[in-house]
């Protein structure tokens, strides 16, 4: 079946079924020229991100499931960044001639998995022909009762990452080179190793921390470790300083960057969309976090194995730079 046969708002009635989950305080979805929501506590914050095909992802590596997971936990993942609580979410979305409708399907199923899980509701979006590629615009909708920026860090705070960077660096380079989910080509490189990496760059799991009480500044891993921080560094007008055998790195980034004859560091360091939390504090110690260095008055700076002080520059993905730009 051909999207031509079912029209524009017949894809729209098939979307309006699959999105049922109705979260607290949605008074009307998918089907008027607006949704309706109840007021919101705190502040009301609002993200929204892009994908389009042969920028973002390619089909030949991603279903449409895993993509429509990622259009979402994408944004989820900005509104965590901010201290803040998801809670309804617009998809619009480009679709090109002789896309199947039960494509499209999937990518509402994916997504409409991940918002059940974070109590999120598909609220509407728009739907439009595309004349080149697939496109996918997100927008989400959350509440905070204390907005965390980026600009809050101060002299002396901690520096903490939720989680190990570098692996959907990782994953993406091994779909480039023609590695799947199903199974390793290389006895160097074992299978579950290689799922797991793969995985985390398809359809990363947005992280929240427990608590925010004592947070001074987040920014969320989409462009890189040291890009991000840099980002960081720019907002509060300050320095960093972080310890390179600090880093969380996976077994699954050290094993298959070992076969590779690769740097796990490089791909920590520079690779994007790990979509961990990024975030200073003054506490000593986080349970929901890995403390990987400081902040310092200026300068930005990495400590080698050695001990030595090795300054740094902002490096990872960055649109419409071409030297950057790693996907």
């Amino acid at each position: 079946m051909q999207l031509s046969e079912i029209g524009e708002f017949g894809l729209i009635r098939r979307i309006e079924r699959l999105c049922r989950h109705k979260a607290e305080g949605l008074i009307l979805g998918i089907g008027d020229d607006s949704a309706v929501i109840k007021g919101l506590s705190g502040f009301v914050l609002i993200t929204s991100d892009v994908l389009i095909e042969g920028v973002h992802f390619d089909l030949r590596y991603t279903t449409p499931q895993q993509l429509g997971h990622k259009a979402l936990a994408v944004n989820i993942s900005d509104i965590f960044a901010m201290g803040g609580r998801p809670r309804f979410f617009l998809l619009d979305i480009g679709i090109p001639h002789g896309f199947d409708p039960r494509d499209v399907e999937d990518i509402y199923r994916g997504l409409n998995g991940l918002a059940r899980r974070y109590d999120v509701s598909v609220i509407g979006g728009d739907t439009s022909l595309s004349r080149k590629g697939l496109l996918l615009c997100g927008t989400l909708i959350g509440e905070s009762e204390r907005p965390i920026r980026r600009s809050g860090a101060g002299i002396g705070d901690g520096i903490f990452v939720t989680g190990t960077v570098g692996d959907s660096a990782m994953g993406l380079e091994l779909l480039k080179r023609g590695y799947r989910a199903r199974g390793s080509r290389s006895r160097r490189i074992k299978a579950h190793h290689l799922r797991k990496l793969i995985k985390r760059h398809l359809t990363p799991e947005p992280v929240m921390l427990s608590r925010t009480d004592d947070v001074t500044s987040m920014i969320d891993i989409s462009d890189g470790l040291l890009m991000d921080l840099g980002h960081l560094c720019d907002g509060s007008n300050v320095g960093a300083l972080i310890y390179k055998d600090r880093i969380p790195l996976s077994e699954e980034l050290r094993c298959v960057a070992s076969a590779l004859k690769k740097d796990p560091y490089a791909y920590a360091l520079g690779g994007g969309e790990d979509y961990h939390l990024l975030f200073t504090s003054p506490s000593r110690d986080r349970e929901d976090g890995v403390r990987i260095g400081e902040i310092i008055k200026r300068g930005r700076y990495i400590i080698d194995e050695t001990g030595r002080r090795i300054p740094f520059k902002a490096e990872g993905y960055e649109h419409f730079k071409i030297r950057a730009s790693k996907r």
